[in-house]
């Protein structure tokens, strides 16, 4: 095992440990079950069709809004920083839409359109779109005006400009907009389905916990933290693959 890798897991075997014990000795209340129930129940469900139909309702309302998102939170960005008049006219309703949490709007959408899954996915998207707006406009205005000059004195066209000088620049912001936006969303479809009680992994860990099964509700949990471990860990990797050109990831690859 990497030396990196070596403290982390050693924390958290110690903090799962630590965690038996207390419930083992009745320190923590009855509502917290042991380590040990937690994962007798995952190894009897980790198969099942019910399980694993909630982890795929998850996924798809996650990745339809991460896109919509991304794509929205992107062209935005690009265009506020790339145009004047549109960043002075969108900037002040950004600045004030940006802080809103957005299970704010729930009741709204539940009233307009139901516990439906399209309420999750607009409402992920919405969150998506702020970080990958703000990385956008950063990384677009990042980009060094005498390199601009200087391809334009060279004869590069508009797009040849886009290609080998704007994107080069932007890549590494778009992809932290991405990663950010990849969490973001994630977090935010599993509370709405929870809160709004749309199918998927918030609303069968609030059946779960409605009905006193703890062991099944911290399953649940786990399923949904791994979840979002192993898509960040896509995202870093698809990041570190994108960008092996770049100073700080050409170490790596040398």
């Amino acid at each position: 095992m990497r030396p990196a890798l070596l403290l982390p897991v050693l924390t958290t075997a110690a903090l799962l440990a630590s965690w038996e014990a207390l419930s083992g000795t009745g320190t923590l209340p009855p509502e917290i079950p042991p380590v040990s129930a937690v994962a007798a129940w995952l190894w009897a469900n980790i198969g099942t069709a019910v399980l694993w139909a909630a982890v795929a309702q998850t996924l798809a309302h996650w990745a339809l809004a991460l896109v919509v998102g991304v794509t929205v939170g992107a062209f935005v960005g690009a265009t506020m920083a790339s145009a004047p008049v549109v960043h002075e006219l969108l900037l002040g309703i950004v600045e004030f839409l940006r802080p809103i949490p957005v299970v704010v709007y729930l009741p709204i959408m539940l009233l307009l359109l139901g516990a439906r899954p399209v309420v999750v996915v607009v409402l992920a998207a919405v969150a998506a779109l702020w970080p990958m707006l703000l990385q956008t406009l950063y990384g677009v205005r990042d980009v060094d005006p005498v390199t601009t000059d200087t391809a334009r004195v060279f004869g590069l066209t508009t797009p040849q400009r886009l290609v080998w000088v704007t994107a080069p620049n932007v890549l590494p912001y778009f992809f932290t907009g991405l990663r950010i936006a990849s969490t973001v969303t994630l977090l935010v479809a599993i509370a709405i389905e929870l809160i709004g009680a749309v199918p998927g992994l918030g609303n069968t860990l609030a059946a779960y916990a409605g009905n006193g099964l703890y062991d099944a509700t911290y399953g649940v949990i786990v399923i949904a933290g791994l979840l979002g471990v192993g898509l960040n860990a896509v995202f870093e990797r698809l990041e570190r693959r994108a960008l092996r050109w770049h100073s700080a990831y050409r170490t790596q690859y040398a």
